[in-house]
């Protein structure tokens, strides 16, 4: 029993690993590496000499524009709100024809309502109780 000790207590190994496996796995990842290598060149040169069935255009691409339905995204939302009031302004502030060919006109607000309010406003008739 004092000899098995003995043994146990040396602080390396006794006997050298087997050198057989260790190069039959070396070569085995070798061989496994250049058939690797093999395999992705050929289907590089397979795809590279197909040319692509279906080439779909990319949406974002500047060749197919195609303008969105209403609303669109506003390039510059501060001078389109200010050119919009601006002409709102306008059509309320001044005379014009609307329809010459039926004799529709805009006039200003201002005189609108002084024309309505000497005209008066339409009342509804009242149902007899």
């Amino acid at each position: 029993m004092e000899e098995h000790f003995a043994a146990q207590s040396v602080g390396h190994e006794t006997q050298d690993a087997e050198i057989r496996p260790i190069v039959y796995t070396g070569i085995g990842l070798a061989i496994t590496a250049v058939a690797v290598g093999f395999l992705v060149y050929g289907i590089f040169k397979y795809l590279g000499g197909h040319a692509i069935a279906t080439i779909q255009s990319n949406p974002m691409s500047a060749e197919d524009q195609q303008i969105p339905p209403a609303p669109r995204i506003e390039e510059h939302p501060a001078i389109e709100l200010q050119q919009l009031h601006a002409d709102e302004d306008r059509m309320l502030s001044t005379y014009g024809w609307i329809d010459q060919k039926t004799g529709v006109v805009h006039i200003p607000i201002d005189r609108a309502m002084d024309l309505q309010l000497q005209r008066g406003f339409p009342t509804r008739n009242e149902a007899k109780k």
